[in-house]
């Protein structure tokens, strides 16, 4: 390894660089209004790739030490998430006029406040395996 120099930063050898989640997916050279959630955004293309070289967003690390299971991961989340949709209506819990959205600013991916619903199976009881 040598020091070498990105972007005007000069980098020493042996240094351990350290990329920000939340600043490349909020990226505003890369993205238009990244604040505002716009799914579609990595919908627009014919080949989205998670393990996405540009590093636009590092849901599953890069590189060498990308995890290895990211079209397993991918793939079942997609799949659960999916068979929740299919499986039940949802909707807010009594009491709840309004679901907020807004994102914790502790500078982890999560909301500020739990997303709490309710889950009604969409067919009748007797049509369920017995566990």
């Amino acid at each position: 390894m040598v020091d070498t120099t990105i972007a005007g930063y000069t980098i020493p050898k042996d240094s351990h660089v350290i990329l920000s989640r939340m600043g490349l997916g909020r990226n505003p050279k890369i993205w238009n209004e990244p604040l505002d959630f716009q799914p579609e955004r990595h919908l627009n293309t014919a080949n989205v790739l998670l393990s996405e070289p540009g590093l636009r967003f590092i849901s599953f690390s890069s590189g060498r030490r990308g995890c290895p299971g990211i079209s397993l991961g991918t793939s079942v989340t997609v799949m659960l998430f999916a068979r929740m949709l299919q499986g039940f209506t949802w909707t807010k819990p009594p009491g709840v006029d309004r679901i907020s959205l807004q994102e914790s600013n502790t500078g982890a991916l999560a909301l500020a406040e739990p997303l709490v619903l309710q889950a009604k199976p969409r067919l009748a009881a007797h049509l369920y395996e017995k566990i």
